[in-house]
């Protein structure tokens, strides 16, 4: 690929405020432990153990300020995540879609009705695991936030095979129609539940501020600057892997007749007007419920799951831009661009 201009993620204007340190990272061994013990992923297999470390690392980054027990529940997460996404973009049931369905109405099963068939997968059993932690740590207490982690996880798994079927039989794509479709498909909203759960343990928070229609737009804000943000991160290995037809930067520049350069500064400004808009709906989300109540904890409380909210967005550039899988001599993104040397240390020390 020839590069006629660096880009940077920097022209995506992410208050500085934003930004966290990430955390430790000695819940990830831990967690593989737990993932080849019900199968998720194999204890020597190469691919397995770099798939491992790729997603889980992003657990610190998403949770800079959550104990080793939360770093925890975030790594269970994206082992599941990868485990199971990996069924349908490996290749392995690409053209087989009673299969896909078959396996979609399965982990379904896990979320809404707690059953793990006998012959499950890993995917499942990590699926199950996980259903049943968050309910244990919710309680009777708050059993809305354990329903609603419930219905993402549902939510997220639906979305895979309509999302997959976008680029059938299309030259390019609608962004609006794609957007749509990612900010479900994307993953980060199970992540929303989590915060919740590691950062108000005692469920100080009243339940019903979440179901708050800006709370939701503000959700939905997010989702949508970090799909960009991922498809940037993620271009040159999806164009190297045929997937462009699904990454926003390539399709843009095909819908519009844009070259990259172009594609993104549309990109980037679609993405600064988001990040605009959430901003005013934070300021009245927080103004609305902070009075509520006469309580320095609970204001901090409330304070630090919406600061962890928008954080995800730098945490998703702060893990993509030392995540080898997205690492590339030729990427057009100054960030990711790295020799074939570097890569491979960085790869070493992601072992």
């Amino acid at each position: 690929m020839e590069i006629s201009k660096d880009l940077s993620l920097k022209e995506i204007k992410l208050p500085k405020s934003w930004e966290k340190k990430p955390n430790e990272t000695e819940y990830m061994d831990f967690v593989f432990q737990e993932a080849v013990e019900m199968g998720a992923w194999r204890k020597d297999n190469e691919a397995d153990i770099l798939t491992h470390h790729h997603g889980t690392d992003s657990a610190r980054f998403f949770w800079p300020n959550a104990d080793f027990e939360g770093l925890v529940l975030g790594g269970e997460l994206m082992v599941w995540f990868f485990a199971f996404d990996e069924i349908f973009d490996g290749g392995f049931i690409e053209d087989d879609e009673s299969e896909q369905y078959r396996l979609v109405n399965r982990m379904n099963r896990v979320f809404l009705e707690g059953i793990l068939e006998d012959d499950s997968t890993g995917a499942e059993r990590m699926g199950y695991h996980l259903r049943n932690k968050v309910k244990e740590k919710c309680g009777e207490r708050r059993l809305s936030t354990f329903h609603r982690f419930n219905s993402s996880c549902v939510q997220w798994v639906d979305s895979i095979i309509p999302f997959n079927k976008l680029k059938k039989n299309q030259k390019s794509l609608d962004l609006d129609l794609f957007l749509y479709h990612r900010k479900f498909n994307i993953g980060i909203i199970p992540c929303f539940m989590i915060s919740e759960i590691i950062l108000d343990p005692m469920s100080s928070i009243d339940s019903f501020i979440w179901s708050d229609s800006r709370w939701i737009k503000m959700c939905e804000h997010i989702c949508e600057i970090i799909t960009i943000i991922n498809d940037c991160a993620s271009y040159d290995k999806e164009i190297k892997e045929n997937g462009g037809l699904l990454n926003s930067l390539k399709f843009v520049q095909l819908e519009k007749n844009l070259n990259m350069q172009e594609a993104f500064e549309y990109l980037s400004n679609y993405s600064n007007e988001l990040i605009k808009q959430y901003i005013e709906l934070q300021t009245s989300f927080l103004k609305s419920y902070k009075t509520t109540k006469n309580s320095d904890d609970y204001n901090s409380i409330l304070t630090s799951i919406v600061d962890n909210i928008h954080g995800l967005t730098c945490a998703t550039i702060g893990w993509s831009i030392q995540c080898p899988r997205y690492l590339s001599h030729t990427h057009p993104f100054v960030e990711l661009r790295r020799n074939t040397e570097i890569i491979t240390k960085i790869c070493n020390l992601n072992k």
